[in-house]
């Protein structure tokens, strides 16, 4: 299972865990790469989960993909 930390600023996260990713919250909304994903676990360490930020929307689409959020 790949393990995704999503973030709005990759650069406030200077994080070396081994078999973690460090992923832009607008790169995982966006990018193919990531839709295509079978098995993944999405940490999702945005500053806001309120409704229509970026937060709520890394949240609804990974669980959309089927992946596992949290929150």
């Amino acid at each position: 299972m790949r393990i995704l930390i999503v973030v709005n600023n990759p650069q406030e996260w200077p994080l070396e865990v081994p078999g973690v990713e460090v992923v832009p919250a607008r790169s995982y909304l966006t990018e193919p790469a990531y839709a295509d994903l079978e098995r993944a676990r999405v940490f999702n360490c945005c500053r806001s989960y309120r409704y229509q930020t970026i937060g709520y929307y890394v949240s609804l689409l990974a669980a959309a993909r089927g992946h596992k959020p949290l929150p």
